[in-house]
């Protein structure tokens, strides 16, 4: 997974680990718009991303419409960040995410309350919408695996 840190002059979310992305500009899908915010924000070549879908739409803490996009990367480059928005830029193993104890708290935020994850991995915490994202992916993946795993003990 790659993963960034926002930038700590950034006027929301300073210093917290994000997946790269942001807004939908005018006119812009989804993945149009993942694919924008990567190059802007870590130089990811949006010509070697190959977008996958989207994942279920999240409330984040903050009460912001969240479509998640998810892509394969055949290779995993340098991601290059970008001062203004970006301080670090890295991959991390999604086995080894998925391996942490995550545990979540109920946060409330201008009157809404939220459950949030958190990811320790590595001596980080990875949490809010980040974390967020990240259970919902692993939570649909392990139900994806039961099924293939149901489907392959019939067969048998």
């Amino acid at each position: 997974m790659l993963l960034t840190v926002r930038h700590a002059n950034l006027p929301s979310h300073a210093g917290q680990i994000a997946f790269p992305g942001g807004r939908i500009e005018p006119g812009e899908t989804a993945e149009e718009a993942a694919l924008r915010e990567a190059w802007e924000e870590v130089a990811l070549d949006p010509e070697i991303a190959r977008p996958l879908g989207l994942l279920p739409a999240l409330l984040s803490p903050h009460g912001y419409h969240v479509r998640p996009v998810l892509a394969w990367l055949p290779k995993r480059p340098l991601p290059v960040p970008n001062p203004a928005e970006v301080t670090e830029a890295f991959w991390a193993p999604l086995g080894e995410l998925a391996a942490t104890k995550a545990w979540s708290e109920w946060r409330e935020n201008r009157g809404l309350r939220r459950k949030v994850w958190h990811f320790p991995w590595r001596g980080r915490d990875i949490w809010g919408l980040t974390a967020n994202v990240l259970h919902e992916l692993l939570r649909g993946l392990c139900a994806a695996a039961e099924v293939v795993d149901s489907d392959l003990r019939r067969s048998l």
